[in-house]
């Protein structure tokens, strides 16, 4: 049952995924390249543009995205040393 559960989340959560990625319309926003390929050298000094963006306007979202990470690792092997010890029993 707890497979069956999983696998529906999972393929729940992709089709979710690529229904967005089809509503974006490919992810394509010139708005937002426009006004970084004008703005990041004067605003971050990187002359880097995807260096520029990762490091200065993403900086604290990439950082709780690896907090994030890093909790759900722990979690998953917590848990299943967790079973190991039900299963030796």
């Amino acid at each position: 049952m707890r497979k069956f559960i999983s696998v529906v989340l999972v393929v729940s959560f992709a089709l979710l995924m690529m229904l967005r990625f089809l509503e974006s319309g490919f992810l394509v926003n010139e708005l937002s390249s426009n006004y970084y390929i004008l703005n990041s050298y004067t605003e971050v000094g990187s002359k880097n543009i995807v260096t520029g963006i990762y490091l200065d306007y993403r900086l604290l979202d990439s950082i709780f995205e690896a907090g994030i990470l890093l909790v759900s690792v722990a979690g998953v092997i917590f848990m299943s040393k967790k079973d190991e010890k039900v299963k030796g029993d």
